[in-house]
C-alpha cells in the first residue's frame, strides 16, 4: 500500500509540475500593512494549531484584513471545531483525486482568487496543501524554510524553535510588517 501511495505522489508531483508551467502569477512584494486580502494554506491535522490559526485570522480583522482560510485535514471525517467556520474551508481526504488533487470548485476559486499574501503553514509537508500553494495565483507566498517546495515560494522563514504555528504565525506578521514596498 506505501509503495502504491509512493508512486502516486510521484505522478502528482509530475502532474503539478506541468500545470505549474503554465501558469502565469503577478509576483508583487506586498506587506500586511498595505494589504486587504490574505490567504493561509494550513495542516489542519494537529487540532491544536486552530487557536494559533483563529488567533491570527481575529488580528487581522481588527485590522481590516480580510482572511481566507484552506486546510487540509488528512482524514474522512472533520473534527467539530472545523465545521460551520465560515472563513475556513477543509478539504479532506475523501475530498481528494486518486493522485492526491483536490476535488472542489472552492479550491480552484481559492487557487484563482490573486491575494495579496498567501501564508503557507504545512508542518508535515502534505501533497494536498503544497497543491494548493504552488497553484495559487497569490501575489506574495510566504513558507518555512523547511518546506519540501520552498523554492516555490517568494520569502521563507527560518524555523529555530520547535514547531509552533503560534510563533511561526508571529514572524511571519514580523518579517511582513518590514517589508518596505515603497507605498
Amino acid at each position: 500500500m506505501e509503495l502504491l501511495n509512493r508512486i502516486r505522489l510521484f505522478f502528482s508531483g509530475f502532474i503539478l509540475k506541468q500545470r505549474l508551467k503554465r501558469i502565469k502569477r503577478h509576483k508583487k512584494f506586498n506587506n500586511l500593512r498595505n494589504a486587504h486580502k490574505i490567504a493561509i494554506v494550513w495542516d489542519g491535522s494537529n487540532i491544536e494549531d486552530f487557536k494559533a490559526i483563529t488567533d491570527f485570522f481575529q488580528e487581522m480583522q481588527k485590522r481590516n484584513i480580510q482572511v481566507d482560510v484552506v486546510c487540509y485535514y488528512p482524514k474522512n471525517v472533520l473534527p467539530d471545531e472545523y465545521t460551520l467556520i465560515r472563513y475556513l474551508t477543509c478539504i479532506k481526504q475523501s475530498d481528494l483525486s486518486f493522485l492526491h488533487f483536490p476535488k472542489s470548485d472552492d479550491i480552484e476559486e481559492f487557487i484563482n482568487t490573486p491575494y495579496e499574501i498567501l501564508i503557507d503553514i504545512n508542518n508535515n509537508n502534505y501533497f494536498p496543501v503544497k497543491y494548493v500553494t504552488v497553484l495559487s495565483r497569490a501575489q506574495f507566498k510566504v513558507g518555512s524554510e523547511s518546506s519540501a517546495y520552498s523554492d516555490n515560494l517568494d520569502m521563507t522563514i527560518k524555523m529555530t524553535k520547535e514547531y509552533d504555528p503560534a510563533y511561526y504565525l508571529q514572524q511571519v506578521k514580523y518579517y511582513l510588517e518590514m517589508i518596505n514596498t515603497g507605498a
